[in-house]
């Protein structure tokens, strides 16, 4: 072995922050850099000289490179990585190259160690694996789908749960773009309009929602929300969010909608769904000139046929007859049961003699209608107040003001028919030219 200085190999230039040693084939240490010093706590001469298989080498180079020498020797070229506590370092993670040294015959001289330590790149890789790991698993588990648009606004990346909320598989899905997907989009709808608008402008979008027809059939309801996507000189690279399957929430706020909106016993809307429909209304007559009715119907003595055959009975009576006077009315008109024994029908786009034939009708039908209750037949009238809705109807109040009037007018003249506000009342007058009392309701 030597230790002469002027024999010693030169170093390679391009080493950069590699800790660098060059062996003979007797495995003994010619050169070693300054990193490499530093890296083992030793001086030069503490290295020179030293064979890498004797004790003292094991604690400076030898087990770094246990079992490697002698393939490169042999002309093999060797990588790999490995953990190691270094004297000075301590823990470190490194990449160990041995690349075999020949003279101009061919015949190898030497090999040099190259050791370059990885560790802060090996933390960061593994906190990105342990970070995608967990996004993994919070993806796989929630209940939301997390989807990503590259520029040309098509799907990328969807997370698993995509494919049990939409029905179909994610290859099916990646690389096009959801307009051809989800052609179900309503894209005359305004919210839609809206939407499509943010997405040509690089917005933000949150609650977004459309409906998804699955192949067999069913439906459902999408919400999704999204940020776009800009690199570091600004230039959009599309759009990652999260949506959900929305069709139960939407159900059950629908049916506390309906709940809130609608009576109990008879299925019809309530009298404050009602008050706020009367209110459009009003408004509408008083900014157009636009007509239309009001139709209140009360069911005369119905508190004798509670008493008489219960109040099971009163109800079936006007759950019957709900369903009578839904037959009579358009599909636009609205019915209410806006009191005990009350109905309203609000006729829209309706011109007073409309309405009138309507609750003439309607009374009709009523007159010839049968209830029956423990096997015997029970009779009832109804008295129907009409009120007509135009510029000069002021307020709602106004409104229901003149349709009570309306009924106690016909009601104070026998009940059982229909009276106009602001007509004659010519059968009343006949009635009472004949000497009939007015009955007590």
């Amino acid at each position: 072995m030597t230790s002469d200085n002027d024999a010693r190999p030169d170093l390679p230039a391009h080493a950069g922050d590699d800790m660098i040693c060059v062996l003979d084939t007797e495995q003994i240490c010619l050169s070693v850099n300054g990193a490499f010093l530093q890296a083992f706590g030793k001086q030069e001469k503490d290295l020179l000289g030293q064979r890498a298989t004797d004790p003292e080498g094991r604690e400076s180079f030898a087990g770094l490179i246990e079992g490697l020498v002698d393939r490169a020797l042999a002309g093999e070229s060797i990588a790999t990585q490995r953990w190691w506590d270094f004297p000075r370092l301590g823990f470190r993670y490194v990449r160990i190259g041995l690349e075999p040294a020949r003279d101009d015959s061919g015949s190898i001289r030497a090999t040099t160690v190259y050791v370059r330590d990885l560790t802060d790149a090996r933390l960061a890789q593994e906190a990105l694996e342990e970070s995608e790991h967990r996004f993994t698993d919070f993806a796989e588990v929630a209940d939301d789908w997390l989807w990503e648009l590259d520029e040309s606004l098509r799907f990328v990346y969807l997370s698993a749960r995509f494919e049990a909320v939409m029905g179909m598989p994610r290859e099916q899905v990646l690389g096009r773009r959801r307009k051809e997907l989800f052609p179900q989009e309503d894209h005359a709808g305004a919210t839609t309009r809206s939407h499509h608008r943010d997405l040509a402008q690089r917005l933000p979008f949150d609650g977004y929602q459309f409906t998804h027809i699955l192949d067999d059939g069913s439906k459902r309801s999408i919400r999704m929300s999204g940020k776009p996507v800009f690199d570091e000189h600004d230039r959009f690279r599309g759009y990652r969010g999260v949506a959900r399957d929305a069709t139960q929430a939407l159900q059950m706020e629908s049916r506390i909608a309906h709940i809130a909106s609608h009576d109990a016993l008879t299925g019809l809307v309530n009298r404050h769904e009602f008050l706020q429909r009367l209110q459009r209304v009003v408004d509408t007559a008083s900014d157009r000139d636009t007509e239309h009715g009001l139709c209140y119907v009360d069911v005369d003595r119905f508190r004798t046929i509670n008493d008489r055959c219960g109040h099971g009975a009163g109800d079936q009576l006007l759950i019957a007859l709900a369903d009578l006077l839904d037959g009579q009315i358009r599909r636009r008109d609205t019915l209410a049961r806006v009191g005990g024994n009350a109905f309203a029908i609000l006729m829209e786009h309706c011109s007073l003699s409309q309405v009138a034939r309507v609750a003439e009708a309607t009374h009709q039908a009523i007159g010839s209608f049968c209830f029956e209750c423990r096997n015997e037949s029970i009779d009832f009238t109804v008295t129907i107040g009409v009120v007509p809705i135009n510029r000069a109807s002021r307020s709602v109040d106004g409104v229901l003001r003149a349709t009570d009037r309306a009924c106690y007018a016909a009601k104070s003249a026998g009940g059982g028919r229909v009276l106009v506000y602001g007509r004659p009342d010519h059968k009343a007058a006949r009635e009472r030219r004949k000497g009939f009392a007015p009955a007590d309701y």
